[in-house]
């Protein structure tokens, strides 16, 4: 089991926002593979105020209250509950502990600026978020968003931390997950599988009217999967040169210093994609809602 800790802005549930960090906490758990120490919460796809209470009701939902939620902060390193819990987790486990990082990195940034250690003790910090290219979908220039909502943030952690796997946008972009494919779970005979989709349907038709498309990119599991099942990817071991200018658009390439990462690619999408739903059929098995 690997000791993992989730740093997200989990909107799932929430009009209007996106639904990825809480499916990927879900896969996370469904992996077999996850001893989740902990959530904690960041801004980005909304904030704080709305992540954190949002977070602890979801952990509940999907019966999993007992994992601790502990809130960031938007600002203030010394008040930050998430960034403590960083430090602390990584004192204990010294090596052990990875980090899925699915929103802004500022519990990441404030964890290094009260630990110079921090990240030296971090097993290994997987990302979502970033961009090599402009992210282009049906045609629609999508902004990034995880890295460019705290630029500063961003740029600290890819030129201090160390063990780097980023799913950019781009890469996210080689997994298409059909609503044809997902209104399968209705059929099957699990209430939390039926609730999953009944919970996912707004995020489908609210893409189907901004880019045309019947399907959504599941962008936070990717992040996940690259850290807990590194046989579904390819290593490719890209060189980037952040710099805190390209960081304001999460841009990767810029004018700073050469830095080593790893942007894994998929083997295989569509194995990828159903072994997604297999873990979510592995968590339906470990909590069911009614």
């Amino acid at each position: 089991m690997k000791k993992i800790i989730i740093d997200c802005d989990n909107t799932f549930g929430v009009e209007g926002c996106d639904l990825d960090d809480g499916l990927a906490i879900i896969y996370a758990l469904g992996t077999g593979k996850c001893d989740l120490l902990g959530v904690t919460t960041t801004f980005g796809n909304n904030t704080l105020e709305v992540v954190t209470p949002n977070t602890i009701s979801f952990m509940k939902q999907i019966g999993m209250n007992q994992i601790p939620v502990y809130p960031g902060h938007a600002e203030d390193a010394a008040k930050n509950e998430a960034a403590a819990f960083l430090i602390e987790a990584t004192k204990k486990h010294p090596g052990e502990v990875s980090i899925v990082a699915m929103g802004s990195l500022t519990n990441l940034y404030h964890a290094w600026l009260l630990d110079a250690e921090f990240f030296d003790r971090v097993n290994a910090l997987s990302m979502m978020g970033g961009v090599t290219e402009s992210l282009i979908i049906m045609g629609k220039q999508l902004n990034e968003l995880n890295f460019s909502c705290n630029s500063i943030a961003a740029y600290t952690v890819l030129t201090k931390a160390k063990s780097i796997k980023i799913a950019t946008g781009n890469v996210c972009l080689d997994a298409l997950f059909t609503k044809e494919r997902f209104d399968k779970l209705k059929q099957n005979d699990a209430s939390f599988l039926q609730w999953l989709c009944n919970q996912g349907q707004y995020w489908f038709a609210r893409e189907k009217e901004y880019f045309g498309h019947d399907g959504i990119y599941k962008w936070d599991i990717y992040a996940a999967a690259a850290i807990l099942h590194l046989e579904l990817f390819n290593q490719n071991e890209v060189e980037i040169s952040p710099d805190p200018e390209s960081m304001k658009t999460g841009h990767l390439i810029g004018q700073g210093q050469r830095i080593l990462v790893d942007i894994p690619t998929l083997k295989d999408s569509a194995g990828y994609i159903e072994h997604v739903y297999k873990c979510y059929d592995a968590f339906s098995g470990l909590r069911n809602i009614v």
